[in-house]
């Protein structure tokens, strides 16, 4: 796991284009419903500037950090908000439904993985 900003922008990416293959929807709208619906930034370009600023006041922009080798308090963050963050999905892409194992997908974690790491 890293903080470093450069890892952190490029997890944003992967992120997104996850999502983007996921949902079959444009990158650039991809990262808009990152930003807005995960995130929960006003913009893209608002997540990318409190990555760039190491603004963490919000704790879901630690989950920029979450990749399949992070630690389990990245994983018990985003157990701990999972249900907000499908509300805000459902919200900005109804009747995509979306689900647990689909947002856990955008961390490259598999849903198996996820469970037995919040288990613990």
């Amino acid at each position: 796991m890293s903080f470093n900003k450069e890892d952190l922008l490029v997890n944003i990416k992967r992120q997104a284009k996850r999502l983007s293959k996921l949902l079959t929807i444009p990158l650039g709208q991809a990262q808009e419903a990152l930003a807005i619906c995960l995130y929960g930034c006003d913009s893209y370009s608002d997540l990318l500037v409190k990555i760039k600023a190491e603004s963490f006041d919000n704790p879901l922009i630690a989950l920029s950090a979450l990749s399949p080798n992070s630690e389990i308090f990245l994983v018990k963050i985003l157990a701990s908000h999972l249900d907000s963050i499908i509300g805000n999905f459902e919200k900005k892409f109804p009747g995509s439904n979306i689900n647990e194992e689909m947002v856990v997908s955008l961390f490259g974690l598999s849903f198996s993985e996820f469970k037995l790491k919040i288990s613990t």
